[in-house]
């Protein structure tokens, strides 16, 4: 079996998905959770080192749930998708 070469371009592809999911849909999510869920759901800093447990989220002190930075993200990218996805179906393409 060959060894695995990282080439130049899958170096790119990796650099563009890191990109949307870690800015993209990390100020997606920041922003629109919080609004679509009154105040109770939040993304976190990306400065805060608190763990996320498994599924990426914690309770604060209000008891409010905060999704950790990194699934924050992969929520604004989903919230992309989603917004596409009705968007094809509206328009019928």
């Amino acid at each position: 079996m060959a060894p695995a070469v990282s080439t130049t371009r899958e170096q790119v592809k990796v650099f563009v998905v890191d990109v949307l999911v870690d800015v993209v849909g990390y100020y997606t999510a920041k922003v629109l959770l919080p609004l679509i869920s009154l105040g109770w759901v939040r993304v976190d800093d990306w400065s805060s080192r608190k763990p996320g447990g498994w599924f990426g989220w914690y309770r604060d002190g209000d008891r409010r749930l905060v999704f950790t930075a990194s699934m924050g993200g992969w929520i604004g990218v989903l919230l992309w998708l989603l917004t596409l996805v009705i968007f094809i179906v509206a328009t019928g393409r």
